[in-house]
């Protein structure tokens, strides 16, 4: 039996957040397709996770310590190491694929070394200037570079980091598993519509609108129920401060939670305030369980909706036009089910065994 083709994964750690959620996923839809090397740091929920289910065949270990003095040291020592790696094995080596503009960085040495396809899976909703002043010579030392993108908006990152031009991005959404994010049963229908908010709590995803919109509804039956962690940030306590003098009982905080499955089987509608994503996760994950989403109108909130499709878009920041599509959707239970059965229609988008051919077509397999 021939033996498989063999793929470099360079990822860095975070908290266990969209892009790298998204990397979990596409190695489990791998498996017997590739031989998965993962080269990251050994720490951090990503990487327990890797372990865990058995998801990479060879763990290349790479140092850091984020916040150190020395961490930049680290890094740069990090890429030398996957540049070894990449000599050393060139000749069973197919591709390399780096997550997000992060590992691009990582991979950069290896990635020239290696004269073998470079896919970058974009999940940056910014750029930055250095990417801007060294992209082009990135794509001159990588000529069999490829950019994929989780959404327009992570396409435009590319091009303002001038790794490619416009229109030469493919669009890879992020794949979300439905054995991870469906819930377990159809929520039933109850007189209080509950309302979902999950995430982080900051500016950025909107979480300094929920006072003002929340108590602009305080006549409606609706219930609010709060996934996220408390952030230390003087910003984000004001906003819990102001949500404490709300009447009691009409919001429910439990916290984050690992299961977001039970998280989705407890609400009829899903807020996405956000001011800025590169894709919104959380809207793609509300659509695939049948979930109408109430989101700010950035434009990868307006691609995963449609236009009204899947839920109802709202001037980003403006916290009476958010109040005022919640209320739509309280007041009619069949535009609910209408969008509702949108979103999933929608969301077969994402399923995994789709996004995988699709980024092995980029690899060249």
């Amino acid at each position: 039996m021939a033996s498989l083709p063999t793929v470099l994964f360079v990822a860095v750690p975070a908290p266990m957040g969209g892009s790298n959620r998204s990397l979990v996923t596409l190695l489990t839809s791998l498996e017997g397709q590739v031989n998965r090397v993962l080269a990251s740091p050994s720490f951090g929920d990503f990487r327990d996770a890797i372990v865990a289910d058995g998801l990479a065949e060879e763990l290349v270990e790479l140092p850091r310590k984020p916040g150190s003095p020395v961490d930049r040291v680290l890094r740069i020592y990090g890429g030398l190491k996957i540049a070894t790696w990449v000599l050393r094995n060139r000749s069973r080596l197919s591709a390399i694929h780096a997550n997000a503009l992060t590992g691009l960085n990582l991979s950069l040495p290896g990635a020239i070394l290696s004269r073998r396809p470079v896919v970058v899976w974009i999940h940056d909703p910014v750029g930055s200037k250095w990417g801007r002043i060294f992209g082009p010579i990135v794509r001159r030392l990588i000529p069999n570079l490829r950019i994929a993108a989780v959404s327009r908006t992570a396409e435009s990152v590319a091009v303002l980091n001038r790794l490619c031009d416009e229109g030469d991005a493919r669009i890879v959404p992020n794949p979300i598993s439905a054995d991870e994010v469906l819930a377990p049963h159809p929520a039933p229908q109850r007189d209080v519509i509950t309302i979902g908010l999950l995430g982080g709590s900051s500016y950025r995803k909107g979480f300094d609108l929920l006072p003002s919109v929340a108590g602009k509804l305080l006549d409606e039956p609706v219930h609010w129920i709060l996934f996220m962690t408390k952030l230390p940030d003087a910003e984000s306590q004001s906003v819990w401060a102001q949500l404490d003098t709300l009447p009691d009982g009409l919001i429910s905080h439990p916290g984050k939670v690992t299961n977001v499955a039970e998280a989705y089987a407890q609400v009829d509608l899903v807020f996405c305030p956000s001011r800025n994503e590169s894709f919104c996760r959380v809207a793609a994950e509300a659509m695939m369980n049948g979930l109408p989403v109430i989101a700010s109108d950035i434009q990868p909130l307006q691609d995963l909706l449609g236009d009204d499709a899947a839920g109802i878009l709202f001037p980003t920041g403006d916290s009476d036009a958010a109040a005022a599509a919640i209320s739509t959707l309280v007041r009619d239970h069949g535009m609910r089910t209408r969008m509702g059965d949108e979103g999933r229609r929608r969301s077969n988008e994402f399923m995994p065994d789709g996004i995988a051919h699709q980024l092995m077509g980029l690899y060249g397999l």
